[in-house]
């Protein structure tokens, strides 16, 4: 990577003329590497960064252990999701989603870096054992953004019957939430899961 891939054009300049700030590619991780996840008799080969991290966006490049106590829960509970449709907010990597995706006839995955989720989608379907019944798609959706929201209702306008989300409790996620709330009909049922890592986030839960 070059120092000009680093550095935006733009970059902001203190009154001294010392300090400049660096482009987004400086912070991402995109050092995927092919994880194996099961659950119950469900396996998915999924592109995930291995190491822990919440710099910048890396925190929804992982899988952590909200999504995978939902993902457990899921699999015991497939008639939850039988023939369903369902909006995942927070998806990561999309492992969540994509396993829902063989029980549901429509899975959205949303998060803010939505080229992973592409790429995951990309190779659950030309695996040889994806099992998949869903039209599965990804959307780029930040917390807060009305915009791509709206978006999304858009295309949607039938809505969900599920919201699912794992590991997604974070201060301004409960306004979010009132936003799909105020939304006549347009879904049925949640679904979320929280491993606590905080005891300031378990209060606020």
């Amino acid at each position: 990577m070059s120092e000009n891939e680093l550095l935006k054009p733009d970059a902001i300049e203190s009154d001294d003329d010392d300090t400049v700030c660096l482009g987004e590619s400086f912070f991402i991780d995109n050092n995927y590497e092919l994880a194996t996840f099961t659950f119950g008799s469900h396996v998915l080969h999924l592109l995930c960064l291995q190491s822990a991290s919440t710099d910048f966006d890396l925190t929804g490049q992982l899988v952590w252990p909200g999504a995978r106590l939902l993902n457990q829960y899921i699999s015991n509970n497939v008639e939850l999701l039988q023939g369903s449709s369902a909006l995942e907010l927070g998806s990561g990597v999309g492992v969540t989603g994509i396993l829902c995706s063989r029980f549901c006839h429509k899975v959205v995955l949303t998060d803010h870096n939505d080229e992973i989720l592409n790429k995951n989608i990309e190779l659950h379907k030309s695996s040889e054992d994806s099992n998949s019944c869903a039209a599965l798609s990804a959307e780029k959706l930040e917390w807060g953004n009305s915009d791509q929201l709206d978006h999304i209702l858009q295309k949607h306008p039938e809505g969900f019957d599920l919201i699912l989300g794992a590991d997604i409790y974070i201060l301004f996620i409960l306004s979010f939430k009132r936003s799909l709330f105020r939304v006549h009909a347009w879904f049925q049922k949640t679904v979320e899961a929280c491993a606590s890592r905080r005891e300031t986030v378990k209060k606020r839960f």
